[in-house]
Parts: C-alpha cells; structure tokens; sequence
C-alpha cells in the first residue's frame, strides 16, 4: 500500500509539473480563461478540475492498458486509423506551437524579471533545452518532484499577499456571456492531449491501475487548487494586470525585489521543464518517421520554435492556446466515447 501512495505522488506532481507551463506559473494563462470572465470564471475552474481529474485518469488508464508506446498508438485507439494519424499530425502542430509560446515566454522573464534581452533567455534555454532533453522521462520526474512542492508555496504566498478575502470591488462579467463555459473545455481539452507525453509513459510503466487512478485524482485537485488560488490572487488586481506579461511576478512587484526574482526562478524552472517534455515528446514522434538522428532533430525543433517565438509570449498565449484548445477538443470527445462504448 505504501507502494501504491508513494507511486501516485509521484504521478500527480509529474501531471502538475507538466500542465504548470508557461502560461500557468505567470498568471497569463489563467487571467486569458478565467480571470477575464470574472465570477464565472470561478464556475469554469471547478469544471476544469474535475475534467482534469477525469481525463488524466482516462489517458493513463488506456496506456496501461493498451500498452502504448506513444501518444500515435493512443491516437489510433481512439481515432482509428485514418482519423488517427490525421489528429496525430494536428498534435504534432499544437505542441510545436505551445512549445514556441514557452520558448517565447523565457525571454519574457528574463527581460521584466532580469533586466536582460529576451534574446540572452531565448537562446540560454534552448542550448539547456539540447543538453537536458537528452536524459529523458526521468529527468523530468526528478525535477517536478521538486519545483512543485515550491509552485505550491509560492502561489500560498501570492494569495496570503494579496488578501482577496478582503477585496470588495464588484468584479465586472465578460462581454462574451458564454465564453466561460467552453474555456475550460478548450483549456484541459489542450493541456491533457499535450501532457501525454509523460502520461502515456507512465500508465504504460505502471505494475497496477490504482497508482494512476490516485495520481489522477491528486494531481487534478492539485492543479484545481493552484488554479484557485491564483484566480483569487489575481482577480484583485484586475484590470491592471491583464495586459502584463507575467501577471503573478506583477502582482509581487510590492514585497521587494527578492521575492519576485525567485519567483521568477521558479516560473522559468517551471516552463524550462514543461519545454524539455515536450521537446522530447516532440523528438520521440519525429524520431518514428524520419531516419533523422537525435542531435538534428532536436536542433530542427528547437530552429522553427525560436523563428515562431519572435511573434511574442503575449500575442503566442494569446492567439494560438484558444485556437489549438477548440481544435483538440475532440480528443476529449472521443475519451467520453471510447468510455461509453468500451465500459470501462
């Protein structure tokens, strides 16, 4: 049993490690689907949880129990055989995208949290990103083990500092009455089909399906909390942060410089690890279909996301996650199906 616990932590802090991308640890995510939707956005947080909960478990179950390789093998058992090579080129596309948001988005900090070219960050990670990504799975594991725990604490600091518990400004609706209700569709339609590059390897490495039933449940109440609390902290602050690049740095720009420059450490050790999973997982599906070696394919990839990132972090989050999260909700679709039909 002890085991079983143990195996299930692990899980959830590499599911939250994972979804905790850029977006995510800077505030500029959350702001762009909830935040901006005021109250009911709130309402779309507790619908992302527990599609979080559910489709995290949903993805690992059918690796464990098909014994996928990768996310094509997961793609055709839902898919089918023509549809699925078609959605899995669409994700090849999706995470070359996000992946060019994040790459976008270390040079974001490193110019409002460092004072420094976004340029200098750009590159530094990605030579990072060429040497790191080369020791797989278990690296990352390693690392969210560790950064997580601090998100956590970093995010308990940000809502004990901004006190929303006492904020009384009424907080004004979206002009869009109904964009709150498919955001959260869009956002964990996104995140889970991007994330299964450290889900599939997981359900497919697992002994047994309770650690992965746990570590769903875990990790999806996890990102549910983070969520909420950087909701809370956020909504204060609203409209003054929503054009800012990295929203939850801004708002702790009044404890000092000490505290927002490790904060930033954190976010940039965040997306640093979210880039390197998908850069591998990126690598991994080329790798099948190209006789390509490693090296050339990672600096391939790493090329066109940095020709991508000159678009900017803003406008990339902006523009490319709504887009890519209403393209990849049919991934979600065909996990309620595949469950209705299978009964499992």
């Amino acid at each position: 049993m002890q085991g079983t616990w143990r195996a299930a932590w692990q899980i959830a802090f590499t599911y939250i490690g994972t979804v905790v991308g850029a977006g995510f640890a800077s505030g500029k995510e959350i702001v762009e689907f909830f935040v901006q939707y005021g109250t009911q956005g709130l309402v779309g947080i507790i619908l992302a949880t527990t599609l979080f909960i559910w489709a995290g478990i949903r993805v690992m179950l059918i690796a464990y129990r098909i014994q996928a390789d990768s996310y094509q093998e997961v793609s055709t058992y839902l898919f089918g055989h023509p549809f699925g090579t078609v959605f899995n080129t669409l994700l090849l596309t999706v995470l070359l995208g996000t992946t060019s948001v994040m790459l976008a988005a270390t040079g974001a900090i490193f110019w409002e949290s460092f004072r420094l070219s976004p340029q200098i960050g750009i590159w530094f990670s990605m030579i990072l990103i060429f040497f790191v990504t080369k020791k797989g799975l278990f690296a990352i594991h390693h690392v969210n083990s560790i950064f997580v725990p601090m998100l956590i604490g970093f995010t308990v600091l940000v809502f004990l500092y901004t006190k929303p518990w006492l904020d009384t400004n009424v907080v004004v609706e979206s002009l869009r009455p109904w964009a709150w209700l498919s955001s959260p569709f869009y956002y964990v339609a996104l995140n889970v089909t991007l994330t299964q590059a450290v889900l599939i390897p997981m359900g497919r490495q697992s002994t047994k399906e309770k650690p992965l039933i746990l570590g769903g449940i875990i990790g999806g109440l996890g990102i549910g909390l983070l969520l909420l609390l950087a909701y809370a902290s956020l909504s204060v602050k609203m409209p003054g942060i929503h054009h800012a690049e990295m929203p939850m740095i801004a708002v702790l720009q009044g404890l000092g410089p000490t505290i927002p420059f490790l904060f930033s450490l954190l976010v940039y050790a965040e997306i640093f690890s979210t880039l390197v999973a998908n850069v591998f997982g990126l690598a991994q599906q080329i790798r099948q279909v190209t006789p390509l070696r490693g090296p050339t394919i990672l600096l391939g990839i790493l090329l066109i996301c940095y020709l991508i990132s000159f678009i900017g972090f803003s406008s990339l989050l902006r523009f490319l996650y709504p887009l890519f999260g209403q393209l990849v909700v049919f991934f979600l679709v065909m996990l309620v199906y595949r469950q209705w039909r299978d009964r499992v």
